[in-house]
């Protein structure tokens, strides 16, 4: 079930970063300034800036937990191998223990799962833009600010969802929404139980045109020393 084949379609669910790509409210807005050129230096050379939870980003134990691993110290064993997508886009709020067994039991999903993607079409339905988490608006402060409004809805995971997952023995949770709890939330129940269950956290994948069933998934994050995320490349792999 692991295995690779030759054909197998190589599918990308990054978000792209750029200066409109969407961002939770209070995040830095991502910045690319040029600070070389072909026609002045005879080479092109980017400044970037941006947070660490920005696009499709894993959040890191230190995220939440005091004294919990950064980024760099992850093992990336964890975030590759066969994957479960489970749709929810027809869904808004709680994710409980009952709707993922009963949606794990209908996709008839072998045991040995230990990656699960949840589509929740959460950017789609609300903004009439194919899941697509970048805005065209030029304007940072609105960006940020009107988010909460368009949130209303979403699909999240409630305390009995995210101890299914932990129970299940998953390794990896992955969502394209900003964030596997309520997005008011200030608690965040989800991700203190995940991250204290060694599961890892994949946030703002770009699900909106895959369907549920199993793939090969990949998602690295950048290496950045002592950090509590990071940005990454994350890949689906069809198995036909």
């Amino acid at each position: 079930m692991g295995k690779l084949t030759a054909h197998g379609k190589i599918i990308d669910i990054t978000v792209p970063i750029s200066p409109f790509t969407r961002t939770f409210p209070g995040d830095p807005i991502p910045a690319i300034e040029k600070v070389c050129t072909l026609e002045e230096e005879g080479y092109a050379v980017s400044k970037l800036s941006l947070g660490s939870h920005t696009g499709t980003h894993v959040d890191a134990p230190s995220h939440i937990l005091k004294n919990g691993l950064t980024i760099d110290k992850l093992e990336l064993k964890s975030l590759m191998g066969p994957a479960l997508i489970l749709d929810f886009s027809s869904l808004s709020g709680e994710l409980t223990a009952r709707i993922l067994e009963k949606a794990f039991q209908n996709m008839g999903a072998p045991e040995n799962i230990q990656i699960l993607l949840l589509k929740t079409e959460a950017f789609s339905r609300k903004q009439g833009n194919a899941g697509n988490l970048s805005t065209q608006s030029t304007e940072s402060d609105p960006q940020s600010m009107e988010l909460g409004k368009e949130k209303s809805g979403s699909a999240y995971l409630d305390e009995s969802g995210t101890a299914w997952i932990v129970e299940k023995g998953f390794k990896t949770i992955g969502i394209d929404d900003f964030s596997v709890d309520n997005f008011y939330s200030e608690t965040l129940p989800a991700h203190h139980i995940l991250l204290s269950g060694n599961v890892n956290i994949i946030e703002c994948l770009e699900l909106s045109s895959i369907r549920a069933g199993t793939y090969f998934f990949l998602c690295l994050p950048l290496k950045i020393e002592g950090c509590d995320g990071a940005p990454a490349r994350a890949l689906l792999i069809s198995y036909s």
